[in-house]
């Protein structure tokens, strides 16, 4: 059983959120991975809650690995099935490369800007 790794500089997480013209605008800096993804999860909901679409800006994600993934596909399929639009404003990096690892950015092709940020 993997244990959390305690924060550190590096791995903290920060997010802030706006609500604006119905739809929820959260930016994302730190790491999305198996040890941050349960808490990410619990804040994105919270968003997904709130009514209109739901706006992510992930330019400030300095690591990514499958769990993160699996969170932004499950949020994109909870959007859809509830008829609202789950969009990524702006990729890091390391989002745009694990997203393209993956080959979901054709499944993210309406939502990741054609250039990614950083």
């Amino acid at each position: 059983m993997l244990e959390p790794r305690p924060p550190t500089e590096e791995t903290k997480m920060s997010a802030s959120e706006q609500t604006s013209l119905g739809a929820s605008r959260v930016v994302i800096a730190g790491d999305m991975t198996i040890y941050s993804a349960r808490d990410w999860r619990d804040r994105l909901l919270i968003a997904m809650g709130a009514p209109g679409d739901v706006e992510l800006d992930l330019s400030g994600v300095s690591e990514i690995d499958a769990a993160g993934i699996q969170l932004l596909v499950s949020l994109r399929l909870e959007a859809a099935d509830s008829e609202r639009v789950m969009r990524l404003l702006a990729v890091s990096a390391r989002v745009a490369e694990a997203l393209n690892f993956c080959r979901l950015t054709e499944f993210f092709s309406d939502a990741v800007p054609a250039q990614a940020s950083r």
